[in-house]
């Protein structure tokens, strides 16, 4: 059996398949917080001692190695001044509607400018007349 078709075969499997998505979103967090922490020019070092912690738990942090609780994401994100977004994506639904869904969200606040404009011009029109 080559190695493709195990790598296939086990991958079918639910375990193996929520273990990749663990790791991939483990990694994906991980990469996130060394790039903001580069980007601000800190030092795990720094880092660390902004957060209470040692260097090492920030390297296994930015490694991918650890599952940070929500406390822990608090601290990073304290430590980076930035600001923490947990956010859910439904998984089951078409990608379509997220796109849409954004796209709204997007429109509303627009609409909610022009309204205020509208009523804005609509005074002003009043005063002059």
């Amino acid at each position: 059996m080559k190695w493709s078709e195990l790598k296939e075969k086990r991958f079918g499997t639910g375990g193996a398949r929520a273990g990749y998505l663990r790791a991939r979103n483990a990694y994906r967090l991980a990469e996130r917080v060394r790039l903001l922490r580069e980007a601000r020019g800190i030092t795990q070092a720094e880092m660390a001692a902004r957060m209470r912690t040692t260097q090492s738990a920030i390297a296994r942090l930015e490694s991918g190695g650890t599952y940070p609780t929500l406390s822990m994401l608090e601290r990073v994100s304290d430590a980076l001044g930035a600001e923490l977004v947990v956010e859910f994506k439904d998984s089951l639904r078409p990608r379509t509607v997220p796109m849409l869904t954004s796209v709204a969200t997007r429109v509303l606040p627009v609409t909610r400018r022009h309204r205020t404009v509208t009523r804005r011009a609509k005074k002003t029109a009043r005063r002059k007349r």
